[in-house]
């Protein structure tokens, strides 16, 4: 981040100069005379003082929007030249929610910086939409999105796949009823979902795919479904559901959570599709190398994991994937 961006974004974020002060240990005159010069050098009034805390004003936001587009041109010059050396060196920036970095990226990364070692991997992480704006903003080169729920702006290939199950604890298993009729390939007995009326859920907070399926579980079916807590991560669903506390929609990924914490799992007919994650990047960009190789690395890997549902077809190995 360049000095204008760190001393702007300083005061911006603690709402004093005495707040940027340490947070950036500079001290608070040098600070002060900072933003005084930037100010007479541009003719213009950076921060609105009249406020507690501080805000830019309409200019000191232009200022800061031109700073950041600076810098990410700056960004893209170094990382092209980087790049020109066989991968040598570099830079990726990868967006992923806190259960994806821990269920997926995790293992990618393990092999990617064995055969990168000198490729500086940075991880934006934030609720299921929010990796998507990070995506769509330039923020991050590529994230791990629902690819249900990507954008028409954004290029993606689908690299994995997980099927959405109900978990309860192993007491209030005797409250939910299952289906009589079975179909063939369950994995799990399917939910009467009229059983669930009244059960207290966990959900996960707004913005997260996993509250979606939740309301459309309750929708589709006219559900009363008291919420007993919103959680942010999905790890820690299970352990939340032995507790007694209420029942979850969890990802097949998690299986052998549920089964470490003594939980049952439920199928739901027809409700909720498979839950596909895609990797996703500006459309129309190409690929620089460095994320390239991270997404060939990425496929290969996914589809090595024993919980990845996905079928992969001859049009998917080909896919989306441009280069520069």
């Amino acid at each position: 981040m360049n000095s204008v961006l760190r001393h702007i974004k300083a005061v911006l974020e603690t709402g004093s100069v005495a707040g940027a002060s340490r947070k950036i240990f500079v001290s608070q005159p040098a600070i002060s005379q900072f933003i005084h010069r930037l100010e007479q050098e541009y003719g213009i009034t950076i921060f609105d003082r009249s406020t507690s805390p501080w805000t830019l004003t309409e200019e000191g936001a232009y200022l800061v929007q031109c700073q950041e587009r600076m810098e990410s041109i700056d960004r893209e010059c170094r990382l092209y030249f980087s790049e020109r050396n066989n991968l040598k060196t570099g830079e990726i920036i990868i967006g992923s929610t806190a259960y994806r970095t821990a269920t997926l990226l995790n293992p990618v990364l393990a092999v990617f910086k064995k055969r990168y070692p000198n490729i500086i991997v940075k991880i934006m992480e934030g609720t299921t939409e929010e990796i998507i704006d990070f995506t769509r903003e330039r923020a991050v080169d590529c994230c791990f999105g629902i690819t249900s729920m990507l954008t028409n702006d954004l290029e993606s290939i689908r690299v994995f796949r997980e099927n959405v199950l109900i978990a309860v604890s192993a007491e209030m298993s005797c409250v939910v009823r299952e289906k009589r009729s079975v179909r063939q390939g369950n994995e799990f007995p399917l939910i009467e979902e009229a059983s669930l009326d009244g059960i207290p859920f966990i959900i996960m907070k707004r913005g997260q795919v996993f509250h979606t399926y939740f309301e459309t579980l309750r929708e589709k079916f006219n559900l009363n479904l008291p919420i007993a807590l919103e959680t942010q991560s999905i790890l820690t669903v299970p352990a939340l559901i032995a507790t007694g506390i209420g029942c979850a929609l969890v990802p097949s990924t998690i299986i052998p959570d549920c089964a470490d914490n003594n939980l049952k799992l439920f199928e739901i007919a027809d409700t909720i599709p498979p839950n596909d994650v895609s990797i996703a990047w500006i459309k129309g960009k190409p690929l620089r190398q460095t994320t390239k190789a991270f997404i060939e690395i990425a496929r290969a890997e996914l589809l090595r994991l024993p919980f990845n549902r996905i079928k992969e077809t001859a049009e998917e190995e080909t896919d989306g994937i441009k280069t520069k």
